[in-house]
């Protein structure tokens, strides 16, 4: 199922920081993707997720391709290079990759498992079919 892609008039860059911190968080991630679209192994690595909700990272990384933590560091480096965006108002310095994941993902410690979160689905879809 593809959803349509608005057109490019459809997004308004904001002028600074202050005016990304006045939108809500799901058209901060639409903004992010419109204006940073996904590289090739961002795609592999959200694709995967949407592919395998409720999946670990090395089942993630290894239906990329990729071996190790090699999944997880693609992801924590897609939310980094989106960070103004995702934390308008600052990324701490002390932020854990834990955290720097919930941006896009659902993590849930006992199973050790990464889903998409809901809110966002279909920006995810989106950027994916973008890219």
């Amino acid at each position: 199922m593809s959803l349509p892609v608005p057109g490019p008039a459809s997004h308004h860059a904001p002028a600074d920081t202050s005016a990304l911190a006045t939108l809500p968080r799901r058209e901060r991630v639409e903004q992010a993707f419109a204006d940073i679209p996904l590289t090739p192994n961002e795609r592999r690595a959200i694709q995967a997720l949407l592919d395998a909700p409720d999946s670990t990272a090395p089942e993630l990384g290894a239906a990329c391709g990729w071996q190790n933590a090699a999944w997880r560091t693609q992801m924590i480096l897609l939310c980094q290079r989106r960070r103004r965006y995702f934390w308008p108002n600052g990324m701490g310095a002390d932020i854990t990759n834990g955290a720097i994941l919930a941006a896009l993902t659902e993590y849930d410690s006992a199973t050790l498992r990464f889903s998409p979160q809901p809110d966002i689905l279909h920006i995810l879809y989106e950027a994916v079919d973008a890219s």
